[in-house]
């Protein structure tokens, strides 16, 4: 159970570790005779393309061979972030604090999904103030994303138990576009929840199944926590944005006074991170190859 939802989430690290392996090709290319090329692109064929079993164990245990090999490396930021995520999975979360404390430390930028990892690790530790930090950081990493690309009008409104971010999206895409999002984020501890309008083209697709009617567009309201997906119902012409905030607000307030937390799991088991993160933190024309848990 655990290999296809690490293999999966692991895709996006590779990604962005192939990008900066070749980065470290170029950068590096003279001047090292301890650890050079040749074991840079050892690590990154045994990630992408592994010769056995691609289990967090083995993430794990290749990227932490590659660290205390090659330290110097710039490769080693992603060895981290691997190395981190693996742990998770692996149901621990001090190793997995202490790797992405590590990537951060050679000068890694975290993308919100891993920063939300981070958190999740902290929650468990205890590390509590740290937890709530790189909750922060990966929400205000997602805004500044937002805003830079000129992709959602963004405002914030703050109550006492947390903050809820009203962002309305100006591009529209093609198949599953997001009209606006609405997220919660507890002043305090614990996890950020949010109500999005986007198009519902596979709801829309089973309906005219049911129906036997020809299909016909459907955008809905869902609410997302870290722990599930609910559909609040069909969004109509006629409804407008400042009226659906007006009932999104409302529930994410109620959210804010009993926010999840994170759920013990299973010693051994993968740690319970959020589901779904991509869309409650959803940027126009970017999908994360896999969600968290």
């Amino acid at each position: 159970m655990t290999q296809p939802r690490f293999a999966l989430k692991l895709a996006s690290a590779v990604i962005a570790s192939g990008v900066s392996t070749l980065i470290g090709f170029t950068q590096y290319a003279h001047g090292e005779s301890a650890c050079g090329l040749s074991d840079a692109g050892r690590f990154h064929d045994a990630i992408t393309t592994p010769t056995e079993e691609g289990s967090p164990a083995y993430f794990l245990h290749t990227s932490e061979a590659f660290i205390d090999t090659c330290p110097d490396r710039l490769e080693i930021r992603e060895a981290h972030v691997i190395a981190a995520r693996a742990a998770l999975d692996l149901g621990n979360a001090e190793r997995a604090a202490a790797h992405y404390d590590a990537a951060i430390q050679a000068g890694a930028r975290l993308k919100p999904s891993a920063r939300m990892d981070q958190s999740v690790a902290l929650m468990v530790t205890g590390e509590s103030a740290r937890a709530r930090e790189a909750r922060n950081i990966a929400i205000s990493d997602w805004l500044a994303g937002l805003d830079a690309a000129d992709a959602a009008s963004l405002s914030a409104r703050k109550y006492s138990a947390g903050t809820i971010y009203s962002v309305r999206y100006i591009a529209r895409e093609a198949r599953s576009h997001v009209r606006a999002l609405w997220l919660a984020v507890p002043v305090g501890d614990g996890l950020p929840a949010a109500i999005l309008i986007r198009a519902a083209p596979q709801q829309a697709a089973w309906r005219a199944v049911r129906t036997g009617e020809a299909p016909a567009p459907l955008v809905v309201a869902e609410q997302l926590t870290c722990r599930k997906s609910t559909l609040l119902g069909d969004v109509t012409e006629d409804m407008e944005l400042d009226v659906l905030e007006r009932g999104a607000t409302v529930e994410l307030k109620a959210y804010l006074k009993k926010p999840d937390s994170v759920e013990k799991t299973p010693e051994g088991e993968p740690l319970a991170a959020c589901l779904g993160l991509s869309r409650m933190l959803h940027v126009p024309g970017f999908t994360e190859t896999a969600m968290l848990r």
